[in-house]
């Protein structure tokens, strides 16, 4: 399977979901199976409890689990702390490439290309441990496998000429 990540810089609302259904939408017309996972970094168990007006839209798919709490809850840690890396890093890579196998056009198998859309900014603290398990599911599923689309703003100063808040957005993805 192959997998598109879009991420988004400088400020949230910038069209990442434009983005990533636009994407989708191409390789469907290519005659490519596609599906999507959209993930906004926050840990709340139960989206649907949180606050639209701080969040924005609530999408909860029927599989809304937390795995890193379950697994600790059964022990599977056994008696460890619970660590972001490896642990919720490794539950959030797991869960990624569980979901994406899920068909969802009706048909046999998974399918050919998932597309991740990132919500929030990059550089947020809240999306640091994503970021971090998206890193290492590129290596995981290998570089001719994961292609990572950046959409930012690029405001023009005219005064210096600059687009520094675009290049400091892009800098936490450069170990991906």
């Amino acid at each position: 399977m192959k997998y598109v990540l879009v991420t988004g810089g400088v400020v949230s609302g910038l069209g990442k979901g434009i983005t990533a259904s636009s994407i989708g939408l191409l390789l469907k017309a290519c005659g490519l199976r596609v599906t999507a996972i959209k993930i906004d970094p926050y840990l709340n168990t139960d989206a649907g409890t949180m606050s639209p007006i701080e969040h924005g839209e609530v999408y909860v798919l029927d599989d809304g689990g937390e795995s890193v709490i379950d697994k600790e809850r059964r022990g599977d840690y056994l008696g460890k702390t619970v660590q972001v890396v490896p642990h919720i890093t490794d539950a959030i890579q797991d869960w990624i490439e569980r979901v994406a196998h899920i068909p969802v056009d009706g048909k046999e198998g998974p399918a050919d290309v998932c597309v991740i859309e990132l919500g929030g900014t990059i550089g947020d603290i809240e999306s640091m441990p994503f970021i971090q398990a998206l890193g290492h599911f590129s290596y995981r599923v290998g570089a001719n496998n994961f292609c990572l689309v950046h959409v930012s703003l690029v405001p023009v100063l005219n005064v210096v000429g600059e687009q520094v808040m675009s290049l400091n957005s892009k800098w936490p993805l450069r170990s991906m």
